[in-house]
């Protein structure tokens, strides 16, 4: 008898690319950048080093045929701009098409893989974490900045404007860090200050606005500082550093605030409690592991921290309605 689809999944495409290790690998940006670059980029491989916290290539010099048959949780922000062209990617499995003229900004911590490069032309541009903190002096503006956000709006289809905007921006990056002069460092820097900043406005009022957006309230913040310490915590469990997902009282202990109005705050900023958002990037990570691994139920329930296998199936079909094996054998790729 074939299984009966959850309405919730009948849009689900078999997309998933699997690792033939036991748990999903990390990629920095010098693996990555190495990997992806075609021969004739030589130069741009000199420019790195295996500690890079910054990288920037044309995009029609890469080939991701190495990285197209396993998926990676990568450690970096990526932004991708493209003027012609698209490339196909799985991004927390879900199928993402980035096309002509737009521009897509990627984070830290999401398990991704290559699909397909359909004759792009545009730049990547990748850089860490620690290098957007050291490009902000005000560590509070990084909150503010909605689209670097999970569950967030991070593609934009560009008007002319913005697309002669960014084709400006992203041609000085390229020539700084590809031809060094006195003080490239520091352009590099103040370019992708402007590239955030721009698309901050872009994002919170359109093309007329601000980019202030509505005024922010301290349960904003609270909330988006509980969101990033979330997707670290669960970036660190996906390569096994901790044993399971952290409690609502161990986040409000990080964020130094009372669990009640960490909830409180949560609740306000999100419609939903801290306990479900993490249960459902739970959720999120027993997919991850169900399609891009071949660890059994047993293992997965391990590796997520849940008591027995026993209770991990039931915590699944409570919110799939289908077991972890039959979620596997309907989205696995033949």
């Amino acid at each position: 008898m074939a299984l009966a689809v959850p309405s919730h999944m009948a849009e689900f495409k078999k997309i998933t690319m699997t690792t033939n290790l036991n748990y999903i690998p990390s990629l920095d940006i010098y693996t990555f950048a190495t990997s992806v670059l075609q021969e004739k980029a030589e130069q741009e491989i000199k420019l790195l080093n295996p500690k890079s916290e910054f990288f920037m290539c044309k995009l029609a010099d890469i080939e991701a045929s190495e990285l197209l048959d396993s998926p990676f949780i990568y450690d970096f922000f990526t932004i991708y701009f493209l003027e012609k062209g698209s490339i196909s990617k799985i991004n927390q499995l879900k199928s993402l098409e980035i096309g002509t003229n737009q521009i897509f900004f990627s984070k830290p911590g999401e398990i991704k893989t290559w699909q397909k490069l359909d004759q792009p032309d545009g730049y990547l541009v990748a850089f860490t974490l620690d290098y957007l903190l050291m490009l902000i002096d005000d560590k509070n503006l990084i909150n503010t900045f909605d689209y670097l956000m999970p569950n967030s709006r991070r593609k934009f289809s560009l008007t002319d404007a913005y697309r002669r905007f960014y084709k400006t921006v992203f041609k000085e990056l390229y020539n700084e860090f590809h031809h060094p002069g006195k003080h490239s460092k520091q352009l590099i820097k103040f370019w992708i200050f402007v590239i955030l900043i721009k698309t901050n406005r872009m994002h919170a009022n359109g093309d007329s606005g601000n980019g202030l957006g509505r005024t922010k309230k301290s349960s904003d913040f609270i909330y988006k500082k509980f969101m990033l310490h979330l997707e670290e915590s669960f970036k660190d469990l996906a390569l096994q550093k901790i044993e399971r997902p952290l409690l609502v009282r161990e986040f409000a202990q990080l964020l130094n605030v009372n669990p009640t109005y960490l909830g409180e705050c949560v609740r306000k900023a999100s419609g939903a409690s801290a306990k479900a958002i993490i249960n459902q990037r739970t959720l999120l990570l027993s997919k991850c592991q169900l399609l891009h691994t071949y660890n059994n139920v047993s293992e997965i329930a391990y590796r997520l921290g849940f008591e027995s296998s026993g209770y991990f199936i039931r915590f699944f079909k409570k919110y799939e309605g289908i077991t972890p094996l039959e979620y596997r054998k309907l989205n696995m790729s033949p």
